[in-house]
């Protein structure tokens, strides 16, 4: 992909200071963006194209406060990338109340104020081509146990955002959603370090067809397709990047080790753990 192919843009990424975001803001500004990262940490990459904002999505004025800085030093944004999130593991009887309206405050409440504050700038600024590109996961049509919170409010993020495509289109303004599988995150966050077991890894890379886990760099090339030129057409989709494990079971139990192209067909269901995007190695 060409270096320059974003050269002129400005790109607000929230949550880009660790694993998948950081990726993300790396792989924006190799294509020749300014970037700015909202976080609640600093964005440790050290470049001059490279603006980080230390703020919470989910406080009024932040996202508006970090847009304002991008614009007085680059110019309007025009891409707004909804990366932050917050995935608590707990069950039913587990996950506090006040632990539950805390996901839904950062992965539905912060994009709806990212959304609005990125749209109203860029209307007031004459922009006639935008983009917004929000991360989802896997698990918010594949949920599991003890992820109702996280999976519910990526289910959420989908729709609001498929709403946003219909409003926001004769703006100018694709809305599209990246849905991460499984995404092995060791090296690349310091804040959401990969918690998986070395058999729990194998397990859910096993349930690839594909025969391997996601890397930062496989979602971070899907969000900068959907912020090209060449992705003018693409609205209100769902890029799975899973290497095909939501497409159904791979595997039927005692299966794990066997792969490629001699694996005999296998039907039915597997007891395999699903982990598209969940919290276990994911960093979105």
């Amino acid at each position: 992909m060409a270096a320059g192919a974003l050269e002129g843009s400005v790109a607000l990424v929230t949550g880009g200071a660790n694993g998948l975001g950081r990726a993300i803001v790396a792989a924006l500004a190799d294509s020749g963006a300014k970037v700015g990262v909202l976080d609640l940490a600093p964005c440790p990459l050290d470049r001059p194209d490279v603006l980080s904002v230390v703020g919470d999505v989910a406080a009024d004025g932040a996202v508006d406060g970090a847009l304002a800085a991008l614009e007085e030093r680059w110019g309007p944004a025009s891409i707004l990338v909804n990366d932050a999130a917050d995935y608590p593991t707990a069950g039913l009887l587990e996950m506090e109340p006040a632990a539950w309206r805390h996901v839904f405050d950062v992965n539905v409440t912060g994009l709806f104020l990212a959304c609005r504050a990125f749209v109203q700038r860029y209307v007031d600024a004459g922009l006639t081509s935008g983009r917004i590109v929000s991360i989802s996961t896997g698990s918010a049509r594949s949920p599991r146990p003890r992820g109702a919170a996280y999976a519910s409010s990526k289910a959420a993020v989908e729709t609001i955002s498929a709403t946003l495509a219909m409003e926001l289109g004769p703006l100018g303004i694709t809305s599209n959603v990246v849905a991460p599988g499984y995404i092995d995150v060791r090296g690349a966050s310091e804040a959401n370090p990969d918690r998986a077991s070395d058999e729990l890894r194998a397990s859910l890379t096993a349930s690839i067809p594909t025969g391997r886990a996601g890397l930062p760099a496989d979602i971070a090339n899907a969000v900068r397709f959907l912020c090209l030129p060449e992705s003018d057409h693409v609205n209100a989709a769902v890029l799975a990047v899973d290497g095909g494990s939501g497409a159904g079971r791979f595997r039927m139990p005692g299966e794990l080790t066997t792969s490629g192209p001699s694996a005999p067909p296998t039907t039915g269901s597997s007891a395999l753990p699903h982990s598209a995007g969940d919290p276990v190695g994911a960093g979105a």
